[in-house]
């Protein structure tokens, strides 16, 4: 008799095995089709300092902001408009410089270095901001620049030509777009947005 059962007894527990095996599949691809739903595709990119940066990394809200030779005044003026956010844990701002079809091509480095000098001068500037806003670490480990030379990051941000326009991304604090401009020239809109999205809890 025991010859007999043994055999229903593997065949049992086979079956239950493979049962359990099913059911962790199906619920893990029910997880990772609702990773892919809910959750954002991150979005990296080396700056200039050699970092790679999290342009949307979750539990901050991003602003990023388009460059080239024809809007590095508005830029410019766009970044001035975040002043009041400097500092803030929960923010970050990044510049996005496009040099497709650039004479920077032909001297990478040189560029490189010139913008990090405008980075050395833009993290003195926002550190009365960064004081006020009661952080007493050093701006320049978080301002930050990227030298888009392949074009390849604009593109991948939506930015699929070169433009004579100030463009602007804003992600939430779980790294989803909440707010786009082609062609900002009223900076209000922008504060606005990253103030609302700063308010609220992240959930």
């Amino acid at each position: 008799m025991k010859n007999n059962l043994a055999p229903s007894r593997k065949a049992a527990k086979f079956f239950l095995f493979s049962r359990n095996l099913a059911a962790w599949r199906l619920g893990a691809s029910f997880f990772l089709l609702a990773a892919t739903v809910s959750g954002a595709e991150l979005i990296k990119a080396a700056d200039v300092d050699g970092r790679e940066r999290v342009l949307n990394e979750a539990g901050k809200v991003h602003v990023v902001i388009y460059s080239n030779e024809d809007v590095q005044d508005r830029t410019r003026a766009a970044g001035r408009a975040l002043d009041e956010f400097q500092g803030l844990p929960e923010f970050r701002s990044v510049v996005v410089v496009d040099l497709r079809d650039s004479l920077a091509n032909l001297a990478k480095s040189y560029t490189q270095r010139r913008m990090v000098r405008d980075l050395d001068a833009e993290a003195l500037r926002v550190t009365p901001f960064y004081r006020k806003n009661g952080n007493a670490g050093d701006p320049r480990r978080e301002v930050s620049a990227v030298a888009d030379f392949s074009g390849e990051l604009s593109v991948r941000l939506g930015w699929r030509e070169p433009a004579e326009t100030l463009r602007v991304i804003v992600f939430d604090r779980h790294g989803r777009e909440a707010a786009r401009w082609e062609d900002l020239k009223d900076y209000r809109p922008l504060t606005l947005a990253v103030k609302k999205l700063l308010s609220t809890d992240g959930t």
